[in-house]
């Protein structure tokens, strides 16, 4: 008798373990990408990023110049990326990524075809920051998860 029970159970849990593979799967689906950067890793940039880039180097604990960098804030929403700056000029850049849409996102720098860097994957209403050198001249930021450059998810940047 005690067997019947376990028995009988057994197509619930299956159920219910189908049910919880399949809400897994779901919410990593739009994290996937290149990077293998998973929500843990976002969730780490996101609670990271304003107390590095905002208050815990003060400019005289570094070397003047290096500490030196300019913020810039690149907002993603749904599949547009709009800059806070129109004007960019050369220099060392702390770009911090906000991810006002619905998807999972992330924000690629590319020069001449070559992406310098790319921050980590961030889900809807999360950010994290992104360090570069821009250089003087032409330059694409753009989203690398997966078809989100090809459905329009880039912006052409001109660094003077």
């Amino acid at each position: 008798m005690s067997r019947r029970p376990i028995l009988a159970s057994l197509p619930r849990l299956a159920t219910g373990a189908a049910v919880l593979a399949l809400g897994l799967g779901g919410l990593t689906a739009c994290g996937g990408g290149a990077s293998g950067s998973s929500a843990a890793a976002s969730t780490t940039a996101s609670s990271a990023a304003p107390s590095s880039a905002d208050s815990s180097a003060p400019p005289s604990s570094d070397s003047g110049s290096a500490s030196e960098a300019e913020a810039l804030k690149a907002t993603e929403t749904n599949f547009t990326i709009k800059l806070d700056e129109d004007h960019i000029k050369a220099g060392s850049y702390t770009i911090t990524v906000v991810n006002d849409g619905e998807a999972t996102h992330n924000l690629a720098v590319e020069q001449n075809g070559t992406t310098m860097a790319t921050s980590d994957s961030i889900g809807p209403g999360e950010k994290t920051t992104l360090k570069v050198d821009l250089t003087p001249g032409q330059y694409v930021f753009y989203c690398a998860i997966g078809s989100h450059r090809a459905m329009g998810m880039e912006i052409d940047v001109t660094v003077t």
